[in-house]
């Protein structure tokens, strides 16, 4: 429960004021619905006997606080919705932000982005419920109780057995709900969720070779059997739901009788008037719903707290990135004179989380304008590792990377993207037009600059041929233009930048041998004064580069190949 603990203390911390003036006005509707039916009560109760004795009764006072409680209340509950929600939507608005960022800094470490984007969805959907379903409704249970003590206090000894044994219950039940809250439940829930939606998802994406070589029943099979794992799962929550539930029912009945008894007996000893009576019944009656409005969330409390420790764990800083942290410090406080290099690796090294060994161990070089270095090597050696340390992408544990003689750290996020301009080997097209695709590199570019880009790219001419031109959608993921035209929509997309770095990871694999050196010859005669990294496996590739750097491999055993 420390992680919910502490996504409590920075909801508070965000934003003060909205946290504890949700909280007040939560307080307004169940402090005014008590003491509405408690007036109520009394009000009856005094009008029945002074109807029936003939004594004086003073109506005007308590009709007008009824109709002034009855407002109250309502107003109290509008003013609760829009106040804490407000204060939840603006705090998760937030953490939403953090979350995908943290998530974006990571995403190369192996995890699928659909399971990435579908944690979020569902972590963020279970923390919600946090400041709403527990935090609110514990305050508002606090302060109602401490108050009714108070109150009971001056009541007959009966009076106070009665709520202090049921408000003992209450807590009982409390503690309970904490410990029998078992995350591995919730965990389960989780896998199988996340295990039905990629493997629906890879079932749609390769529907039509599933079909072609009779696999489509035995993947719906794997869907089944993760809907029914998660069922299973989920079903187990809701018996722990159930039983809370029933278990406040039971308490408020008893509760209920057990008041309603002490106060017939005050009653008959002439300890409290029938009118007070009444309405301490009546308030009985509406303790229950108050202390019932803890339950949703005591339910959910699994499920928020994994979700908790999910965010916690995901917004503390790695350990490579508080090395890098370290080793940043330590180099600051010595000077580094610019160099004319564009990008320079010092006795970088890294390892992915988990792995027995590191990637890279003390990789050095440099590259200067103009520069083209090809990275080659076997498959698993690290070559698209080096695209991504030198992209940002990831983090080195030691050593350091400079970009133009300045820290790759020390470098902002939007003067970085437009210094290092990246070309992979799946370049991704978004399902949008032409146009909109392109100008995910310069928002600015105009029709002209678009048109001149695609020319250069060899591709102005397919997509002419399309009577919408540059309005032409493209389908999700490239859908409609093969692989050697997508690449070329991503070159003309890098003819709209003016970088200092180049770097294409692996970006003709799959090309055919005459597309590959169209393709090559037609970024080098673009790319300027650009230094160019290039992550190569292909002859034509290492021929073109200026120098190559073999990673873990002799030049020998790559010709070999």
């Amino acid at each position: 429960m420390n992680a919910v603990l502490s996504f409590v203390s920075r909801h508070f911390r965000h934003n003060r004021l909205s946290f504890c003036l949700g909280i007040a006005a939560a307080l307004v509707p169940a402090i005014s619905g008590l003491l509405l039916l408690g007036v109520a009560g009394w009000f009856i109760t005094a009008a029945g006997i002074a109807g029936a004795t003939g004594v004086f009764l003073n109506i005007f006072a308590p009709s007008a606080m009824i109709r002034a409680l009855a407002i109250l209340r309502t107003a109290g509950r509008y003013g609760e919705r829009i106040l804490t929600h407000d204060a939840t939507f603006r705090y998760l608005a937030d953490l939403r932000t953090k979350l995908f960022a943290a998530m974006a800094s990571r995403s190369l470490s192996g995890q699928r982005s659909g399971l990435l984007l579908n944690r979020l969805t569902i972590d963020i959907s279970a923390l919600d419920g946090v400041y709403l379903r527990l935090v609110v409704p514990f305050a508002v249970i606090s302060t109602v109780s401490l108050a009714a003590l108070a109150i009971w206090l001056f009541m007959p000894a009966l009076v106070f057995a009665a709520g202090a044994v049921c408000l003992s219950g209450w807590f009982g039940l409390a503690v309970y709900a904490v410990r029998s809250a078992d995350k591995k439940l919730a965990r389960r829930a989780d896998a199988a969720n996340e295990a039905m939606r990629l493997r629906a998802t890879d079932m749609v994406t390769g529907r039509r070779d599933l079909a072609v070589f009779g696999g489509l029943e035995p993947v719906a099979e794997t869907i089944r059997q993760a809907d029914e794992s998660q069922g299973a799962a989920e079903d187990l929550e809701d018996r722990r739901a159930v039983r809370l539930t029933g278990f406040s029912a039971a308490l408020g009945q008893m509760f209920v009788a057990l008041m309603l008894v002490a106060v017939s007996l005050s009653v008959m000893t002439d300890d409290i008037s029938p009118g007070l009576g009444i309405a301490l019944v009546l308030a009985a009656i509406a303790f229950p719903e108050i202390i019932g409005s803890i339950l949703p969330g005591l339910a959910k409390l699994p499920r928020i707290a994994l979700a908790a420790d999910r965010t916690s764990t995901l917004l503390a800083p790695s350990q490579s990135d508080k090395r890098a942290g370290v080793d940043q410090r330590n180099d600051n406080n010595r000077e580094e004179p610019v160099t004319g290099s564009i990008l320079k690796f010092e006795t970088v090294s890294f390892g992915y989380t988990g792995a027995e060994r590191t990637v890279l161990e003390n990789l050095s070089f440099e590259l200067a304008e103009k520069e083209t270095l090809a990275i080659a090597g076997r498959s698993g050696c690290g070559k698209s590792t080096v695209a991504a340390l030198a992209s940002r992408m990831l983090v080195p544990g030691k050593g350091r990377i400079l970009l133009n003689g300045r820290y790759l750290a020390d470098v902002a996020e939007a003067e970085l993207r437009s210094r290092v301009t990246v070309l992979s080997q799946r370049p991704h097209l978004f399902n949008d037009t032409v146009g909109a695709n392109l100008r995910i590199a310069n928002p600015s570019a105009s029709d002209t600059e678009l048109w001149i880009a695609l020319a250069q790219a060899a591709i102005a001419q397919r997509i002419s041929e399309s009577p919408d031109g540059l309005d032409a959608v493209i389908g999700e993921g490239g859908l409609g233009l093969s692989g050697g035209e997508q690449r070329r929509i991503a070159l003309a997309r890098a003819f709209l930048t003016n970088p200092d770095l180049f770097i294409l990871d692996e970006m003709t694999e799959g090309l055919d041998t005459a597309t590959t050196i169209d393709v090559l010859e037609r970024f080098f005669s673009f790319r300027g004064r650009a230094a160019v990294l290039m992550i190569a496996h292909k002859r034509v590739e290492l021929e073109t580069a200026g120098s190559v750097l073999f990673l873990n491999q002799r030049k020998a055993d790559l010709a070999a190949e």
